[in-house]
C-alpha cells in the first residue's frame, strides 16, 4: 500500500511540475537571460525583444541554438534575414506571416510557379535600362537655368523682348 502511495506521488509530481517551473515557462526569457552566443547572434532584434511573444522568442532562441551549425552562406542569410524583420513595422510583420500561412498551404508546384513568376519579374525589372544621367535636353534646359540670370539681376538694357506668340490659324469654314 505504502508503495501504491508513494508511486503515485511519483506520478502526480512528474505529471504537474512545480508552480516555479510552471511561472519560467509562462514568463518569456528576457534578453538578459540569453546567453553570450544567443546575444551575439540575436544582436538585431534587441531592441524588439520586449515586444516579441513567447512564442516567437523561443522559434528564435532555437535559430541561435542551430546557428553555430549552419555553413557561413547560411549564416549569412539569417543574419540578413533578421536585419530585415528587425526593421519591419508590426503591420508589416502580420503581412508577411500571413503570405508564410498562405504559401505554406500551396502544393510544391504551386510554390515552384510562383518563384518562377517572381524570379522572372525581377530579372525583367533589373533588365530595364536605368538612365542615371539626364536626356540631352534635359541637361541642356537644366543648365540653361542654373546659367541664367534671375529677373532681378537683368539691366533694362539686357532684357530681351519677349518672344512673339503664334496664334493658330482659323478654322477653315
Amino acid at each position: 500500500m505504502a508503495k501504491a502511495i508513494a508511486f503515485a506521488a511519483l506520478i502526480l509530481c512528474c505529471a504537474f511540475p512545480p508552480a516555479a517551473t510552471l511561472a519560467a515557462e509562462a514568463t518569456p526569457p528576457a534578453w538578459s537571460d540569453l546567453t553570450v552566443a544567443q546575444r551575439r547572434v540575436l544582436a538585431p532584434l534587441e531592441s524588439e525583444w520586449g515586444r516579441i511573444s513567447i512564442e516567437q522568442r523561443k522559434r528564435w532562441i532555437a535559430v541561435a541554438d542551430h546557428y553555430p551549425k549552419m555553413s557561413l552562406d547560411q549564416q549569412r542569410r539569417v543574419q540578413s534575414r533578421m536585419q530585415d524583420w528587425a526593421k519591419l513595422t508590426p503591420q508589416q510583420r502580420d503581412a508577411a506571416r500571413a503570405r508564410y500561412r498562405a504559401l505554406s498551404k500551396l502544393t510544391p508546384e504551386q510554390r515552384r510557379e510562383i518563384v518562377r513568376q517572381w524570379t522572372e519579374s525581377q530579372e525583367a525589372q533589373q533588365a530595364l535600362p536605368t538612365e542615371t544621367t539626364p536626356l540631352p535636353e534635359a541637361a541642356e534646359a537644366t543648365k540653361s537655368a542654373e546659367t541664367a540670370p534671375t529677373a532681378d539681376a537683368l539691366q533694362p538694357s539686357d532684357a530681351a523682348p519677349a518672344p512673339a506668340q503664334e496664334t493658330p490659324p482659323a478654322p477653315a469654314q
